[in-house]
């Protein structure tokens, strides 16, 4: 019986005999490159045709999501069972994906005409269906509470208030991308929905223009939104041309502000950079003085000129000539 004991406690012995794993080091030492990139390269290794064969479809793994999602479609825009398993299908994971389900019923709940939502799934439903639950409900109250010409809200409206949610989401990642926060990106559609009305190509070329060739902040956006709703070729581009123009020849005092680009009339400007400068009235789209000539000219003369008799000059002798007629007339 005393032998039993000793026995029992010989594994503890052979435990402490046996090689225990090393902790994971906290040290602030970098990993090696070599072995972050062997591990990336497992992680995104495609499964080989065994691995794929034993694994199930993620619609079969999720059936009763799939029907869930189906059913929601179905609610929300009308579509039949072809027509969202022909949508699901292009979006790759999207049976396994909770938010869709709850994106779904937000636009089911939100009261929108079937043919609306379904418009806007058919034009584009990567983004429609990429937001977040809740966008688009901030999006359509941020496009109705929109300050602006009721021509600009009717253009932007013109295609449904859900399509105009979809595009104004895109035109937030663009800016979002180029280093200004979605906040910040909603505040300047917000206070300039022209920008909605532009292509996403000609917003990134503005952005860009304005990084790259003006030598601006991204940030300048939010206090100076109205950039984005100019044109850029007849508005910026001159002006940006004639102030370049100063600089090279010493003509500025003053640094020239994102106020100057934007803010400033046609008419301010040119009184301010152009006219002091004949030359730079070319660079700033032509001739106008010789334009405000032609226009003056355009208008027509007055009657009071019209019926003003000639004037002929007096001479000596006439003026002698009629003070004697007057006097034998007495």
């Amino acid at each position: 019986m005393a032998r039993a004991p000793q026995a029992l406690r010989r594994p503890h012995h052979l435990l402490r005999l046996l090689p225990y794993p090393a902790p994971l080091s906290t040290s602030s030492s970098p990993p090696d490159p070599r072995e972050l990139l062997r591990i990336d390269r497992i992680l995104n290794r495609p499964p080989t045709a065994a691995v794929a064969a034993c694994q199930p479809s993620q619609a079969l793994q999720h059936p009763r999501a799939a029907t869930s999602l189906h059913h929601l479609l179905h609610r929300a825009a009308g579509l039949t069972a072809a027509e969202s398993a022909s949508l699901l299908g292009r979006l790759p994971g999207a049976h396994a994906h909770p938010r869709l389900g709850r994106l779904l019923q937000e636009l089911a709940g939100l009261r929108l005409p079937g043919a609306e939502i379904k418009a806007a799934l058919a034009s584009d439903p990567e983004g429609l269906l990429s937001m977040d639950p809740g966008e688009p409900s901030r999006l359509l109250e941020l496009l109705g509470d929109l300050r602006c010409r009721k021509a600009v809200k009717e253009q932007v409206l013109a295609r449904g208030a859900l399509r105009a949610a979809v595009v104004a989401r895109r035109r937030v990642e663009l800016l979002h991308a180029r280093g200004l926060t979605r906040h910040d990106a909603l505040r300047v559609l917000a206070a300039e929905p022209r920008a909605m009305l532009y292509s996403p190509e000609d917003v990134e070329r503005k952005v860009e223009f304005l990084v790259d060739t003006m030598g601006f902040e991204v940030g300048w956006l939010v206090q100076y939104p109205e950039f984005l709703g100019v044109n850029l070729d007849k508005w910026i581009i001159p002006r940006h041309n004639v102030v370049e123009h100063l600089k090279s020849v010493g003509g500025l005092g003053d640094p020239v502000e994102m106020k100057h680009y934007v803010r400033l009339s046609r008419r301010r400007f040119y009184n301010m950079f152009v006219k002091p400068y004949p030359e730079c009235e070319r660079i700033f789209g032509g001739l106008v003085r010789e334009r405000e000539e032609m226009v003056r000219q355009q208008h027509p003369t007055g009657l009071w000129k019209l019926f003003t008799p000639a004037k002929y000059e007096r001479t000596q002798e006439e003026v002698t000539n009629m003070k004697l007629l007057v006097g034998s007339l007495r």
